[in-house]
């Protein structure tokens, strides 16, 4: 069995029988415009083989990614899309409405290989994710995305490898995380902002050593999670906490950083190596990417083009709250309070309580409301949100809105509440 490492979560593992695509992101500008690519990937299509079998983990746009597949298909054919299977799928009916075939499995033979797919599921409204395990003539790989822990799905998942093995030989996982956090609850000035990075950095290391000493494997491949912001977002890329993967190779002896654009590439028979990266990307490149990036438009920006005075919204933002308390699971108070931006200056002000029991009303003022998130968001792409364009988690993991807490602690429930604050 063979890996080729192409970019962030897209591999190709091939057997003996098949040939799998895992998570092929090309399209520039993931999370309503806001990711792309670093380093850039100018010809994918050139760079990936034929594939048998292409899997897609999650939903997430630097995961599932249309418009690539499409081109794909274009220059393969049609090829099987396999997908985790969730009671709400939402990523198969997504699918679905961009035209792409998916089928939801457990678990496929082809010939002497055996894959299956297992899906992470943490709470209603949190992150879906899913694993892949792949085992062919005595040679397993498990494939983890970005799958948070869970005893469950640990449990899940080791029940399936020990049929196959009591060591993996490779484990493939992720070393850091995306989202908005420090780098939108911050001001630049404020000295906590590199503290808080380096500390989340540090917390995802951890979180990958936890999940090395869950499954055992002899080697582990550091992939995902790879971008840069674009746009007006581009000045927030230095304070994300996000890590090169060859800084794992300080703390990991395991770790083999494959070579991008699918020059790099392991034997898992043999343990033979095509290509590993041996240093951390330069700072040049990195700084050259960014400037690039700074010229790019966040789709709100060329998509929206509604004025701010022909949008209602105190009845878009009253409509949504009923929506959002419905399906909430917050059973205490917790304040939003939306600032409504154009051009940098606030133009209006919206509070709601999140707290189920509540009244679906807008409140009069924010002053002591305790606790609260003060959102400073553009008019356009809060109108995006609520009327269900974008996607509030997306705004969330694309750093679309700066965010004062007070006091400055994570209430996951009341963050919750957000993915269902739309009309729709």
């Amino acid at each position: 069995m063979k890996v080729r490492y192409i970019y962030s979560a897209c591999i190709e593992i091939e057997t003996k029988d098949i040939r799998i695509l895992t998570d092929p992101w090309f399209t520039p500008g993931a999370y309503d415009g806001a990711w792309h690519q670093f380093p850039l990937i100018d010809n994918p299509l050139e760079i990936i083989k034929e594939p048998d079998v292409i899997y897609i983990s999650h939903i997430h746009p630097d995961h599932y990614d249309p418009i690539f597949l499409h081109k794909l298909f274009d220059k393969y054919g049609k090829k099987p899309v396999i997908i985790p299977v969730f009671e709400n799928n939402y990523l198969l009916y997504k699918a679905r409405a961009d035209g792409i075939e998916v089928t939801p499995i457990e678990y496929g033979l082809y010939g002497d290989t055996h894959l299956y797919v297992v899906p992470n599921i943490h709470g209603s409204a949190s992150d879906i994710d899913s694993a892949l395990f792949v085992s062919c003539d005595g040679v397993n790989i498990l494939n983890l995305n970005d799958c948070i822990e869970s005893a469950k799905h640990t449990t899940r998942l080791h029940s399936i490898i020990s049929r196959h093995c009591s060591e993996l030989d490779l484990l493939a996982l992720g070393y850091t995380g995306a989202g908005p956090y420090p780098q939108t609850y911050y001001d630049f000035a404020d000295p906590e902002l590199e503290f808080k990075a380096e500390q989340k950095k540090q917390q995802f290391f951890k979180r990958y050593l936890d999940y090395t000493k869950l499954f055992p494997a002899k080697n582990h491949l550091p992939f995902a999670g790879k971008y840069l912001l674009g746009g007006k977002l581009a000045k927030l890329n230095d304070f994300r906490g996000v890590a090169d993967a060859y800084e794992v190779k300080a703390f990991d002896p395991k770790a083999i950083i494959l070579a991008d654009k699918g020059e790099g590439e392991i034997d898992l028979q043999t343990g033979e190596l095509s290509k590993e990266r041996k240093q951390c990307y330069s700072k040049e490149d990195y700084e050259a990417r960014k400037l690039v990036l700074q010229e790019e438009l966040l789709d709100y920006e060329s998509e929206i083009c509604i004025s701010y005075e022909k949008i209602k919204f105190s009845k878009l933002v009253q409509s949504s709250l009923v929506n959002a308390l419905r399906k909430s699971e917050n059973l205490e108070d917790y304040y939003f309070v939306f600032n409504i931006m154009i051009d940098d200056k606030i133009r209006e002000k919206f509070v709601i309580n999140t707290r189920k029991s509540s009244a679906a009303i807008l409140l009069s003022h924010s002053d002591n409301l305790i606790p609260r998130s003060e959102y400073y968001v553009d008019y356009r792409h809060f109108f995006g949100c609520l009327t269900g364009v974008y996607h509030w988690n997306n705004a969330e993991v694309a750093s679309f809105c700066n965010v004062r807490r007070t006091p400055n602690i994570h209430s996951p429930k009341a963050q919750a509440f957000l993915n269902f604050l739309s009309i729709c």
